[in-house]
């Protein structure tokens, strides 16, 4: 790297690469599927609520709705109620394949973790709401017990998946120790003192490090483990502005950026590492349970819709 008017020659493309290949920083993990799920709840919105008339439907009084044209269509027993419900099930039934992965070694050559965890987080997603529109919003019984219990299912899924993000791991999904991780925050360290700066850059950059990193002697709280993301992106924002001001050229800020978030996640994941650790074994044991009692109650639900016809095509 060579010093010109106050900038860095930086590598093309080297902390993308560096990213693809060694995906240390987990928050980006499992986004695409979140967006994926997003996609297609918004999509089904908008079919059923204006396509087939479900806005009015839906938020018609319930001794009214047998008189409303969407009636024959969307209750619980129509054509397209029906449809959604036995979706809504296949697709619950869907997250099961990642929980057999695990406990089956036979499988773990069958692509990587993240991916079949994709898969399980997407249907996951989807499945609830799917069943939400089955029920037409209309809860009573046994039905009001199974859907607050997937929907709290449901919820539990968000925090789990926020938990496994932040326990690091190789593209393979394997957990990364701490010695590792300590590596790989001297690697970065060492990348970013390469990079000759304008002297007042070099101590935000450092001021920055400190803060993020804990060398400043400060410990994290437990707050940080929920909270942290949002100070760093707000003080990379600020680091970014700053470099620029001072005259660094555009795709050297990017890359500097790119590797002080890098070593800043990684420092915040160490920093937090047992902490992460004992609150996903401890939301483990609440969610499997709660998993298996939903499954129970949807296995009655069927087993009840078959037996007294309602689960037909009825007009």
């Amino acid at each position: 790297m060579s010093l010109a008017s106050n900038s860095v020659a930086v590598p093309a493309g080297s902390v993308a690469r560096a990213v693809r290949e060694e995906p240390w920083l987990t928050t980006r993990a499992l986004t695409n599927v979140l967006v994926l799920a997003g996609v297609f709840t918004v999509i089904l919105c908008v079919v059923l609520l204006f396509g087939l008339g479900g806005w009015e439907y839906y938020g018609a009084p319930l001794a009214t709705r047998g008189y409303l044209p969407a009636h024959r269509l969307l209750r619980p027993s129509g054509p397209i109620g029906l449809a959604l419900g036995i979706a809504g099930v296949v697709a619950m039934l869907s997250t099961l394949p990642y929980v057999v992965r695990k406990h089956w070694k036979r499988l773990a050559k069958f692509g990587s973790t993240r991916n079949w965890l994709e898969t399980h987080i997407f249907f996951g997603i989807v499945g609830p709401i799917l069943v939400t529109f089955h029920t037409s919003f209309k809860f009573n019984g046994l039905i009001s017990a199974g859907y607050w219990l997937m929907m709290t299912v449901w919820a539990s899924g968000f925090v789990g998946r926020y938990l496994y993000v932040r326990i690091p791991k190789t593209i393979r999904g394997t957990e990364l120790s701490r010695a590792e991780l300590e590596g790989r925050l001297e690697e970065l360290r060492a990348r970013l003192d390469a990079a000759p700066l304008p002297v007042a850059t070099q101590r935000e950059l450092d001021a920055f490090d400190a803060a993020t990193t804990g060398r400043d002697g400060r410990a994290p709280g437990a707050l940080d483990l929920f909270l942290g993301e949002f100070r760093i992106r707000a003080r990379l924002w600020l680091l970014r502005r700053q470099m620029l001001e001072a005259g660094v050229d555009l795709s050297t800020v990017h890359n500097l950026v790119s590797l002080s978030a890098e070593r800043a996640g990684i420092a915040r994941r160490l920093a937090h590492l047992q902490r992460t650790r004992r609150l996903f074994a401890v939301w483990h044991v609440f969610h499997q349970p709660l998993v298996f009692a939903m499954f129970a109650i949807v296995a009655i639900h069927v087993g009840i819709a078959l037996y007294f016809g309602y689960a037909r095509f009825a007009p």
